[in-house]
């Protein structure tokens, strides 16, 4: 027993359970400022309006995931590395041919969503406003510096400093409404518009932390060959991912009208604590399991890591728990109704943090990439049939029903892949 409790305690005092800290307490800090962002357009919109701006901020999202390509883990990848032998020019090559495949991608969307302006506000986001479009297309472009820099944060290990980009989008995300809101002038479109200011300002903070050096460098085709070669089942996952982790809105948005969204997007804003969670713990262990270089410390470190997410899912249960007078105080009544749906997702949200450790060593440690594109193809079959069975059933719960079925699986596959690589593989 007092082994365990030893061990315990050196987690508590670990280099990982620090860079966690930093990263977690920074992004959750970001995510309260969103969750504020939340209350304040939450109130002051109709829950329909509140339901076109989740679909537009939603679409947003689907847009920078599509545009990653896989490319920022293959980033961490390779400069992780090169930074860690203090090989700076190096690891500027791959920060540069990363950047640059990124612009590239994400041109032709924003491109698709000018043009079709009309079709994709009807269509997508449960509106006849095109105006919505072109916000979505100017924040997705801009959301090309503020999502990319900090990957190259996180392989110097620079955590704080990545966490203080997203922070300058949060502030002002937050901030610029209210004042809106005192003005009398909150609208769906002046919400986007100061989204849009915000994403501007994060860049500004972001290369003020990475320095334009990267951009300076010469990558040769060695170099984007090898991003490509590693992000490319990643980047099919990310896509993949992208369009099923984020259907739940857009198709409620096609499927049950505005109304409809506007309940589901509370929990679904509520959640991303979670998602936040989730992604802080991946970031910190992505470098780590990159630079092992052996199984047996891997597997060690694989236990650590799961002891952590263990531990994180109380937290969860307690908070499915005090669901109703939570949301009630925060949002009022008119939300009454996202309480059952909030309780499911967050019961649904378990097993993907569960998931995170598994997810994390396969492709930075085991570097077996296409297990997780294959799922990808699984997941969003899967997420896309049972939203479209559900939704019409019981409409704002049905995406929860898919969630918890897809991450239940995911947990079960990802584990079964690395118990086998680590206690039953010679």
């Amino acid at each position: 027993m007092r082994k365990y409790i030893g061990r315990a305690f050196g987690l508590v005092r670990s280099g990982t359970a620090r860079d966690t800290y930093i990263l977690f307490s920074g992004n959750l800090f970001a995510a309260f400022l969103g969750f504020v962002f939340t209350v304040i357009v939450a109130r002051a919109l109709s829950v329909e309006d509140f339901g076109i701006l989740s679909a537009a901020t939603n679409l947003i999202v689907i847009v920078s995931s599509l545009t990653d390509l896989g490319i920022s883990s293959g980033l961490i990848s390779f400069a992780a590395a090169e930074f860690s032998r203090d090989n700076i020019a190096k690891a500027y090559e791959y920060a540069k041919a990363a950047f640059l495949i990124k612009v590239l991608a994400t041109l032709p969307l924003v491109l698709f969503l000018i043009l079709f302006a009309a079709f994709v506000a009807r269509s997508w986001l449960a509106t006849n406003d095109r105006t919505i479009s072109y916000w979505v297309a100017a924040i997705s472009f801009l959301a090309v510096i503020w999502g990319f820099l900090p990957s190259i944060l996180h392989a110097k290990k620079k955590f704080l400093q990545s966490v203080l980009i997203d922070v300058s989008l949060s502030l002002p995300k937050a901030v610029i409404p209210y004042f809106l809101l005192i003005a009398g002038v909150l609208t769906i479109n002046s919400t986007l518009a100061a989204f849009t200011i915000s994403v501007a300002i994060a860049g500004i903070v972001g290369f003020a932390f990475t320095g334009l050096g990267f951009l300076r460098a010469k990558p040769k085709k060695d170099i984007y060959l090898k991003l490509v070669k590693f992000s490319s089942w990643l980047g099919v996952n990310r896509i993949i991912s992208s369009i099923s982790g984020k259907l739940d809105i857009q198709m409620l948005a096609a499927i049950a009208g505005a109304a409809a969204t506007g309940i589901y997007s509370i929990p679904a804003k509520l959640s991303s604590f979670i998602v936040v969670l989730s992604s802080s713990l991946s970031s910190v262990l992505a470098p780590r399991f990159a630079a092992f270089e052996n199984r047996e410390k891997e597997r060690s470190y694989l236990i650590k890591a799961t002891l952590a997410v263990l531990a994180t899912s109380v937290g969860i249960v307690f908070w499915i728990i005090i669901a109703k007078p939570f949301i009630v105080l925060l949002f009022g009544v008119k939300y009454i109704e996202s309480v059952p749906v909030f309780q499911a997702l967050s019961a649904a949200m378990i097993p993907y943090l569960l998931a995170v450790p598994a997810v994390t060593a396969i492709i930075y440690a085991l570097k077996k990439t296409v297990f997780i594109g294959l799922f990808s193809f699984f997941q969003l079959a899967a997420i896309f049939a049972l939203n479209y069975i559900f939704i019409p059933i019981y409409g704002p719960i049905g995406p929860t029903i898919a969630f918890g079925a897809v991450h239940t699986i995911l947990m079960i596959y990802s584990w079964t892949i690395v118990v086998k690589y680590y206690w039953i593989d010679k």
